[in-house]
């Protein structure tokens, strides 16, 4: 797949992510058991981050530093959603389902960078 196809839609799917979590912030803080007002700080600090993401990423689709980017960002959000994922949550399913999507964009940001980054090698 070409750099500029991987980029586009790391970049697409971020803005989407994005735009998501500053909508439904409240309601998907709630969801997961963060209480709407302090979960959904956490989805619109997400959330603003992601666009910005998408936005560069649309914006220099065979760049790896976006998807890089957003690999940091999916660190922070998974430290965070384990810290919420605490026994102690009457709703830890739904953040450890939560946890479990995320991991699974992670690593798909992971492989996204490094195949821009052996595509930029192998030119």
């Amino acid at each position: 797949m070409k750099a500029e196809t991987i980029g586009r839609a790391i970049g697409a799917a971020s803005l989407a992510f994005g735009v998501a979590d500053l909508v439904l912030g409240r309601r998907l803080g709630r969801g997961i058991g963060a209480g709407a007002e302090m979960g959904g700080r956490l989805f619109r600090i997400a959330g603003a981050r992601e666009v910005a993401t998408g936005v560069a990423g649309l914006l220099a689709p065979g760049s790896a530093a976006p998807v890089r980017w957003r690999l940091a960002g999916d660190a922070f959000d998974l430290a965070a959603l384990a810290y919420i994922a605490a026994p102690a949550n009457p709703r830890r399913k739904m953040a450890l389902l939560a946890l479990g999507v995320v991991a699974g964009v992670a690593l798909a940001d992971f492989l996204a960078a490094r195949a821009l980054d052996e595509e930029k090698r192998d030119g």
